[in-house]
């Protein structure tokens, strides 16, 4: 054996499960960032079906997920299984437009005292304006790409966050 071969062979290896289950991790993690949860919080609104122990434990890949657990964690964050598991989200159909009412969204004066999830897509909605240059809009039209980032953001799949936007009379329903 060479020395190449050797220092290659010593070298730690990364393996695709190992960083599926970082990626699970970190998205453990993030929902419960992306609600202001500490992991006390969730076990007490969880009557105690959730432990903080545990989760801390997921949450750093230090203890294994059963199916059975991750199906509850979901259920609690209210997020689909698919998505804590791998990611990804429902992608809205190619022919449904989502075109966000940018005069409804400023009568909304949206504060700190507003639901989370509206500050989010609030946040989005401007951070979407700011990349495209776009500040004379009354409307603006959602890529396919920007709806899914937004279902990941807030924890929810298309057609919820349809319904959502349709509640706040944010959408603006296309035929």
């Amino acid at each position: 054996m060479d020395i190449g071969r050797a220092v290659f062979h010593s070298l730690p290896t990364i393996t695709l499960m190992d960083q599926e289950l970082q990626q699970i991790c970190a998205r453990l993690r993030a929902l419960r960032r992306s609600r202001e949860l500490t992991l006390a919080e969730i076990e007490l609104q969880s009557k105690g079906s959730l432990h903080a122990i545990s989760l801390g434990s997921y949450e750093r890949g230090d203890r294994a997920l059963t199916i059975k657990k991750a199906i509850q964690i979901a259920a609690f964050y209210e997020v689909p299984l698919a998505y804590l598991l791998t990611g990804k989200s429902e992608i809205l159909a190619k022919s449904e437009k989502m075109i966000i009412d940018l005069r409804r969204l400023k009568t909304l004066n949206v504060e700190k005292q507003s639901p989370l999830t509206l500050q989010i897509i609030t946040s989005f909605i401007v951070g979407i304006i700011k990349a495209r240059q776009d500040f004379n809009g009354q409307v603006l039209s959602l890529r396919d790409k920007d709806c899914e980032y937004l279902t990941i953001s807030i924890g929810c799949n298309s057609q919820e966050l349809r319904e959502y936007l349709i509640a706040q009379g944010l959408l603006i329903l296309v035929k």
